[in-house]
């Protein structure tokens, strides 16, 4: 990102299938989600297969988790 007036195009996640590859201690992932704000969920886009390692699901994880507390912090200290 460049400047603060930077517009960054985002699409809502709204589902995933998830699974596990056993034999490479890995999983996969493909996220659903709406490319336009009229969009119905039925409709929803289905993005390419991803790996993950186990390592770097923990990762993932890690960081949801962070942005999940951060989030209910900021909301708690706004009521």
């Amino acid at each position: 990102m460049n400047g603060k007036d930077e517009v960054i195009q985002t699409h809502p996640v709204i589902g995933w299938d998830i699974s596990t590859v056993d034999s490479y201690d890995a999983l996969m992932i493909r996220l659903h989600y709406l490319s336009s704000q009229n969009q119905p969920p039925e409709d929803a886009r289905v993005d390419r297969t991803l790996w993950l390692t186990t390592d770097v699901a923990r990762q993932l994880i890690t960081i949801l988790e962070a942005g999940i507390a951060k989030n209910r912090v900021r909301r708690l200290s706004a009521e």
